[in-house]
């Protein structure tokens, strides 16, 4: 085989769907080069292993880019087609009570093997262990130069990834195949990933999680980004869902605030404090917080608000609103994050303004984009996923109608 239909660069998500998607329409003249050894390694470690393919409250919302919208790509195949198409491949899913919906087995790697076998089905050409090293323009299509020799293609669709994860063979390659194309590329940060903090008001927190709303400030700025869900503190800083929702946005320098009671008012917070000094006076500080917030956690916030732990709740009361304060708005400095080598998914990419409907080239015919190569991030819950198995089904759907297919 040295032509081929539809060549599709990267065997991730977004890719072997694309290749299914294909098939689907009766285009089965089609390759998937890979890097790696085997189709899918990121794919069967989403969701810590389990497989958070999309999310029920599945909407544009829970998306950002700095050059377009998601909606239209989610429009044309969403949640239901999804979950519809991999039902028809034999898998299972079913939502749990945050909206994350994973597959009835809770491995994803059960999911990569269904997109394996229904590729093996329709006969789809894989090379496996092959690098893509350049991509030169011809006048009807393309010529994909290798490690192991060239290929040509009428159409190519450049699924290879961002930068994040680079131990999954992402290591940005594939910005540098669009640019002589003329693409861009909007600046690059690594998103859900965990965020490095000063230490002095955090240590002994390691391991503790807490359902907290956090907040992002920036010098000159103000607040610019918030969400509530768990936080959880490390040896060095802080990681969990709210913060990897926040990562996207963080810089070094940011003040990262963390309310520890968000369900409770701080007017409501400073009377029920109030009145346990009043009731018990000799009562320790350390003991003041029991009940209110984690122990380890109030131990912390007293040391931030320097309340010696064994001072009496009498000696206090003059420091009770600066303490109530840092219950609603416990502050860290951002001193950078766990960089792309931990990261889930990169923030930035090629400019969705680049790309027409169907996700193809403006500045080349029959060359598509898809999943994290374009500028379009979402927030932590299967939102990724959903965004690389719809870029390939929506860009499947432009080759065919450009190659003349019905749809």
């Amino acid at each position: 085989m040295n032509k081929v239909s539809v060549l599709i660069v990267g065997g991730g998500a977004s890719g072997m769907f694309c290749a299914i998607r294909l098939a689907r329409f009766g285009i089965s003249d089609v390759a998937i080069v890979e890097r790696n050894d085997r189709l899918g390694r990121k794919l069967s470690a989403t969701g810590n292993g389990q497989g958070n393919v999309t999310n029920e409250n599945m909407s544009a919302a829970h998306y950002f880019s700095s050059t377009g919208s998601a909606a239209g790509v989610l429009q044309k195949f969403g949640k239901e087609q999804l979950l519809r198409a991999l039902g028809d491949l034999g898998g299972l899913f079913g939502a749990d009570k945050t909206g994350r919906v994973y597959p009835a087995s809770r491995q994803a790697s059960s999911v990569t093997d269904i997109l394996r076998f229904a590729l093996s089905e329709k006969s789809i050409n894989v090379l496996t262990k092959t690098k893509v090293t350049d991509i030169v323009s011809k006048k009807d299509g393309f010529t994909v130069k290798t490690e192991q020799g060239d290929l040509l293609a009428e159409c190519v669709v450049l699924a290879c990834g961002g930068k994040a994860s680079p131990h999954f063979g992402t290591d940005g390659s594939g910005y540098e195949l669009t640019k002589k194309f003329g693409h861009t590329c909007t600046p690059l940060y690594p998103s859900l990933v965990q965020l490095k903090t000063e230490q002095t008001y955090i240590r002994g927190l390691k391991g503790i999680r807490s359902d907290c709303k956090i907040s992002l400030h920036r010098f000159g700025k103000g607040e610019i980004f918030s969400r509530r869900g768990d936080v959880l503190f490390t040896d060095y800083g802080v990681s969990g869902d709210a913060i990897f929702s926040a990562s996207a946005f963080a810089r070094a320098g940011d003040e990262l605030k963390i309310d520890f009671l968000p369900s409770f008012m701080r007017d409501i917070v400073l009377r029920i404090l109030a009145e346990k000094m009043r009731k018990y006076p000799k009562m320790r500080a350390e003991d003041l917080l029991r009940c209110v917030v984690n122990s380890a956690v109030g131990r912390n916030i007293l040391k931030y608000c320097s309340i010696p732990l064994d001072a009496p709740a009498s000696e206090i009361s003059p420091k009770l609103p600066q303490l109530v304060d840092a219950l609603k708005g416990f502050s860290l400095k951002i001193t950078g994050s766990a960089g792309f080598e931990n990261a889930q998914v990169t923030k930035g990419g090629i400019p969705m303004t680049e790309l027409d409907e169907s996700l193809m080239s403006k500045k080349k015919e029959g060359l598509f984009l898809t999943g994290e190569l374009v500028d379009i991030d979402g927030e932590c819950g299967g939102y990724n996923l959903q965004w690389a198995f719809s870029s390939g089904a929506v860009a499947a759907e432009g080759i065919a109608k450009r190659l003349g297919y019905e749809i």
